[in-house]
């Protein structure tokens, strides 16, 4: 009897923490953003109070922002709650600081680990009823129902890496030789690029689209190395890659190794030293990385922020990629509308961090049908409006890669590497197209221009 009055007193202590935490969030309805990323509704014991974090975290992702009065109609409409004018008078007559945010979420979440064991416990009491297990597979078992338990986390750090680079100034002069007064935006480091766009402009989604193995999000790390030579600070939201691969191309690209080899462990000695090198040129790269799958567009707004508050300042975003964002589930049945919602939310977050973002995406197999397989604004997979929100479009092209007769023609031709940049649309400037060079060896574009200039560089 004492046990059960006990676990009742539980209960309501760990309901008490759950509705102040949502009394914080109305009276201070700015912290929402603060917590998107670290609490989930799955952290809340009781039902009524997961319901209601629910309704704000959905708010949250629609409009960017929570609302007491849209609560409270979500609440009478739907009969969540007995009494809902009851209870947002209840959750809005407290007195609350911003102070207390912090320390309710951390009793939350060691209240809802605390649960996670009492349900590993007694699924090991379970596990220990059945006479059939040997001692070796229960221990294997149990040791399972733990690991579940203590390793069910959503700590964001737990995905967060930071790397820095020193700043490469050999480089840093030929690409930004025409200095003019005005923002000519971020200057992508292809030469050919920047004089045709401009560089990417504050506040813009450029979608960058191809279909597969045509080397997109390559071609963005490409970019981002190019931005982190000018000490810019960069962040990289990698929905597909891990951390650990983005970096390792980045070390391909700069110590010159063949990409084979350095993934086998197969690097010479010579090879070895070039990339020790680069590797303590590497370390002071102002460059943040999440690598979490399966995020939404709120969890991205909130990382974004935090890394912006982290490195005082972004320059450049990368999203990769649009099709691996979790879709609204208001709009899950109709995915080219979640996804033109997404992307509009992606534009808004530009605008908001005043930072160019590159969203990278995958392109319908359409064009296969077509006799000019260069992609074009419809063949967007699950487009809805992309090419309406977007600011900036650039699709990549690489004709030996569209069949196996095209690559056999490319190779005797001696273009295999040829790759069309096509910027199919641009709000502020210039469409059109420039080549670049993809060196399979080093897993890395070159544009021509580069090459002809770095040439004319003496030795010294």
């Amino acid at each position: 009897m004492a046990l059960e009055q006990n676990y009742s007193k539980q209960k309501k202590d760990n309901a008490k923490q759950e509705f102040q935490l949502l009394s914080i969030l109305l009276q201070y309805p700015n912290k929402i953003d603060e917590i998107a990323d670290i609490l989930e509704t799955r952290h809340f014991l009781n039902s009524t109070a997961q319901l209601i974090y629910d309704i704000l975290l959905k708010q949250f992702e629609r409009d960017n922002q929570i609302s007491k009065t849209k609560l409270f109609l979500k609440l009478k409409n739907e009969n969540i709650v007995k009494d809902p004018e009851e209870m947002i008078e209840d959750l809005t007559s407290g007195f609350n600081t911003p102070e207390e945010l912090k320390p309710t979420i951390d009793i939350i979440k060691k209240n809802h680990q605390k649960d996670l064991l009492k349900r590993a416990s007694k699924k090991i009491d379970k596990l220990a009823a059945q006479p059939e297990l040997d001692i070796s597979e229960y221990q294997s078992r149990a040791q399972e129902i733990i690991f579940t338990a203590t390793n069910e986390s959503s700590d964001l750090d737990k995905h967060i890496y930071t790397m820095e680079e020193a700043l490469l100034e050999s480089f840093e002069a030929y690409l930004n030789r025409k200095e003019k007064k005005v923002d000519i935006g971020l200057q992508t480091g292809f030469i050919s690029l920047d004089n045709l766009i401009g560089g990417f402009k504050k506040g813009h989604l450029n979608v960058i689209a191809a279909s597969t193995s045509m080397g997109k999000t390559t071609f963005a790390i490409n970019i981002a190395k190019n931005v982190l030579k000018r000490n810019e600070p960069t962040a990289i939201i990698s929905l597909e890659m891990e951390a650990q691969e983005i970096v390792d191309r980045m070390i391909i690209q700069e110590a010159k190794i063949n990409g084979w080899k350095y993934n086998q462990g197969e690097t010479n000695e010579k090879e070895d030293k070039r990339i020790s090198k680069i590797l303590d040129d590497l370390h002071e790269f102002p460059l943040s990385i999440s690598d979490e799958r399966g995020l939404n567009v709120a969890q991205i707004r909130a990382r974004l922020r935090k890394f912006k508050a982290q490195m005082d300042d972004l320059s450049l975003v990368i999203v990769d990629y649009l099709q691996m964002i979790q879709l609204p589930e208001e709009h899950s049945q109709n995915t080219a509308r979640a996804v033109g919602e997404i992307v509009l939310q992606l534009r808004n977050l530009a605008s908001e961090l005043e930072v160019p973002i590159i969203l990278i995406s995958q392109i319908s197999r359409s064009f296969t049908s077509r006799q000019d397989k260069r992609p074009v604004l419809s063949d967007l997979r699950d487009s809805g409006n992309i090419e309406e929100v977007a600011d900036g479009v650039i699709f990549l092209y690489r004709h030996a890669h569209t069949s196996a007769a095209a690559r056999e023609k490319a190779e005797a031709e001696g273009t295999e590497q040829d790759t069309e940049i096509v910027i199919a649309k641009q709000r502020t400037g210039q469409t059109g197209s420039v080549k670049l060079l993809f060196d399979e060896e080093y897993v890395s574009f070159v544009d021509p221009e580069n090459v002809s200039l770095e040439e004319m560089i003496p030795d010294e």
